[in-house]
C-alpha cells in the first residue's frame, strides 16, 4: 500500500507527544459531554466498538467502565498504545481490548463493528481530501449495516485563524504545495515540555464534513457543536465542563470549538 507521508509525520509527532507527560497533563480525562453522547447513541448497547485513533485510551477506557463492549483500539502511534496498555495492566477489562498499531488489515475486511469512533480531530490529521475520504470508505466497509460512526473535527471558524490566513495567502500566491494547496489544510506548532511539535490539520465546516461523509458512503444523522471552550479546559475542570455543556447547546455547529456528528452507513 502506498505510504502516506502525513501519517508518518503524525506518528512521529504523537510518539514524541506521548513519550512526554504533555498529552496526559493536557487531557487527563474525556470530555464528559462527548462520553455521554457516545453512550446515548449506541455505545452502551454495542458489542464491538472500534476506537480509530484511540491514543492512550482516553475515551475507550471510560467506555469499558460504562459498557460491556469489546473494544478495538487502533492508532499509528506506538507510544500512545503503550500508554493505553499500561492503563490496562492487571485490570479485568484487559480481556475486552485489542490494540492494533499501524496495519489496517488487522482491523478486518468485513463488517464487524457496531460503533466506530473517530474523535478529537483524528480525521483532520490524515491528509488531503482523497486520503480522508479513502479512510472513511475503509471504515464504511468495517461497520455493520445498522452501525454508527461518531466523529469530531476542529471547526474552521474557531481554530487556528493565524495559520488559516497564512496558508490561504500562500495558496493565492501559488506557493502552497500539496497538501497545503487544499483549502482548510494547515500545519501548526505546539510547544510541549521544551519541544516543538508540528501537527497537520484539516479544519472543517459542517458542509465540508457532510460532503466527505457522503462521498464515503455515510449519511449524516446529527451535527452539533462539541463544545464552546477548548477541549483541554474541559478535560481539566468539572466546573467548566458543566458550564460548557449548557452553553454548547446554544451554538450552531460551525461555531463550536469542535464539530461532533453522528453518521450511519447507506
Amino acid at each position: 500500500m502506498k505510504r502516506n507521508p502525513i501519517a508518518d509525520e503524525m506518528a512521529h509527532t504523537y510518539d514524541r507527544y506521548f513519550q512526554s507527560d504533555g498529552y496526559r497533563a493536557r487531557y487527563p480525562q474525556p470530555n464528559p459531554s462527548t462520553l455521554d453522547y457516545l453512550l446515548r447513541n449506541g455505545a452502551s448497547e454495542a458489542k464491538h466498538i472500534l476506537d480509530f485513533g484511540c491514543g492512550n485510551g482516553r475515551y475507550a477506557l471510560a467506555l469499558l467502565a460504562h459498557s460491556r463492549a469489546d473494544i478495538t483500539g487502533y492508532d499509528i502511534s506506538a507510544a500512545s498504545l503503550a500508554d493505553f496498555e499500561h492503563h490496562l495492566d492487571h485490570t479485568p477489562d484487559a480481556a475486552r481490548v485489542r490494540l492494533v498499531h499501524g496495519n489496517w488489515s488487522r482491523l478486518g475486511r468485513t463488517p464487524r463493528y457496531d460503533m466506530i469512533l473517530m474523535l478529537f480531530g483524528v480525521l483532520s490529521h490524515l491528509g488531503d481530501r482523497a486520503t480522508r475520504i479513502g479512510a472513511l470508505s475503509r471504515l464504511r466497509a468495517l461497520i455493520n449495516p445498522n452501525g454508527r460512526l461518531v466523529l469530531s473535527v476542529p471547526s474552521a471558524l474557531r481554530r487556528r485563524p493565524r495559520e488559516l490566513m497564512k496558508w490561504s495567502i500562500a495558496r493565492r500566491l501559488g506557493v502552497a504545495l500539496p497538501p497545503l494547496s487544499e483549502q482548510g489544510n494547515i500545519y501548526f506548532t505546539r510547544h510541549v515540555d521544551g519541544q516543538s511539535l508540528t501537527f497537520f490539520y484539516h479544519l472543517y465546516s459542517p458542509k465540508g464534513l457532510r460532503a466527505e461523509l457522503r462521498a464515503a458512503g455515510f449519511a449524516l444523522e446529527a451535527c452539533e457543536a462539541e463544545s464552546l471552550l477548548p477541549e483541554w479546559w474541559i478535560a481539566q475542570s468539572r466546573t467548566l465542563s458543566g458550564l460548557d455543556r449548557m452553553a454548547s447547546h446554544l451554538l450552531p455547529p460551525a461555531l463550536g470549538y469542535g464539530i461532533r456528528v453522528l453518521a450511519v452507513p447507506v
